[in-house]
């Protein structure tokens, strides 16, 4: 029996769920795998970093639901985490975010990557970045 952790899985609470999907899926380029509604004041979304074994869930919860914390409705006051993605053409991402999405970058960093910043719409830190050319 295989006992290796296979994949993972990060989830997001947002408070602007269509803003959100949005983003992930056509701004980002993420394949939304799975979608899903209870009708009872949660929905959400899985979506995949194709092939990499790595998802995202953005998941609005409203108030009235059982599972509902108050912490959901806050709004992200510092950069205590982030989700970075590598790539492997920061310019892509650079000309593609150009006038449709607030972006910094692409920096180089001291140890040779480059990154390109910004923000989910819930604020939530988000980089890109490719790593040294080898």
């Amino acid at each position: 029996m295989d006992h290796k952790l296979a994949s993972l899985k990060s989830v997001i609470r947002t408070k602007k769920f269509d803003a959100a999907r949005e983003f992930y899926h056509s701004i980002l380029e993420l394949e939304i795998v799975e979608e899903y509604d209870d009708g009872n004041g949660s929905r959400g979304c899985i979506l995949s970093l194709q092939g990499a074994g790595a998802f995202i869930e953005i998941s609005e919860i409203k108030p009235n639901h059982s599972y509902y914390q108050s912490a959901f409705n806050k709004s992200i006051e510092s950069d205590k985490i982030d989700i970075q993605i590598r790539t492997n053409t920061i310019q892509y991402w650079a000309s593609k975010l150009e006038g449709i999405w607030e972006s910094r970058g692409p920096i180089d960093r001291p140890w040779g990557s480059k990154y390109l910043y910004l923000r989910d719409p819930d604020g939530l830190h988000i980089i890109i970045y490719e790593e040294k050319s080898q």
